[in-house]
């Protein structure tokens, strides 16, 4: 997916894989951001001048120190973990046979899009040291933004 224009993600690009079991289109797909692209070099850090060499971070885009080394291709997104996790209703507790991939990937483009600020979910690490892999066994997802 790409970023919407006149957002934070402006032209940057990110890959969704989605994993079907066999009980879709009545259960949800598994879906998630591909965290490391092959082919594609990691987004530079530090930096308030990125060169854009990586698609997943627009040419002069910043990358705070604070975030510390970015080890992904994930958009920085308040409900999108660094292992590649979304926190999105629609793909777990909401999810229609009504809705497809088109549906979600649209839902993730106006997720993104209505980002406030452009930061990491605040319970990031607790996230990963859960060390879930599969973000359908985690539980109890806190759907607290519905603006998104």
């Amino acid at each position: 997916i790409e970023g919407a224009k006149d957002s934070f993600y402006e032209g940057e690009k990110f890959i969704l894989r989605f994993a079907f079991d066999s009980q879709y289109p009545t259960e949800p797909p598994e879906v998630s951001f591909v965290v490391r692209v092959p082919g594609w070099p990691l987004p530079e850090t530090g930096t308030k001048n990125a060169t854009g060499n990586c698609p997943s971070q627009r040419k002069g885009g910043e990358w705070p120190k604070r975030w510390g080394v970015r080890k992904h291709h994930c958009p920085i997104h308040p409900h999108i973990y660094t292992n590649g996790h979304i926190c999105l209703s629609i793909i777990y507790d909401d999810w229609s046979p009504a809705l497809g991939v088109e549906a979600v990937c649209h839902s993730m483009v106006s997720m993104m899009s209505s980002a406030k600020e452009k930061e990491p979910p605040a319970d990031n690490t607790m996230h990963l040291d859960s060390g879930t892999t599969s973000a359908k066994d985690v539980k109890g997802w806190d759907f607290h933004d519905h603006e998104a």
